[in-house]
């Protein structure tokens, strides 16, 4: 009877669904980082669509926006060097933040490479003549 009982309690146990396992810190950070690299990446392609094009080189504009988004960048840094810590907790925090520089100047470089060719095509548009069959706004009269 007793092994009956047992066999019994093993195949319910079996058609249950497995307990649901907690996150852990890893993965918890993990979401922070995704989103803090997201939050980095929409602020440089965001600030590329939005500056003004006109008055500079196209690299000049490109740092420009990349700076204008260093306070993303900074929160970006922190959480990289949190993970990394979870992940590589004997290593100095210098060694991690060396890690979390080298991983956000990768992205930051692609990043960046876009931001210019982005404001490039923006001013090459710009200085498009009109698409014919368009006509163009008459001079400003000239005072006597």
């Amino acid at each position: 009877m007793k092994t009956g009982l047992i066999f019994a309690l093993l195949a319910l146990a079996a058609c249950s669904p497995p307990a649901q396992r907690a996150s852990t810190e890893g993965e918890a950070q993990q979401k922070r980082l995704d989103r803090a690299t997201k939050e980095y990446s929409d602020c440089i392609t965001r600030g590329a669509k939005e500056i003004d094009v006109k008055a500079d080189a196209a690299g000049t504009l490109g740092d420009r926006v990349v700076l204008a988004c260093k306070p993303l960048r900074n929160a970006l840094m922190a959480d990289v060097i949190a993970f990394h810590q979870i992940g590589h907790p004997k290593f100095s925090i210098d060694r991690s933040k060396a890690v979390a520089e080298a991983s956000i100047a990768t992205i930051e470089d692609d990043l960046r490479q876009q931001t210019v060719v982005t404001i490039v095509n923006r001013q090459t548009a710009s200085e498009a003549p009109p698409a014919a069959g368009t006509v163009p706004a008459p001079a400003p009269a000239k005072a006597d």
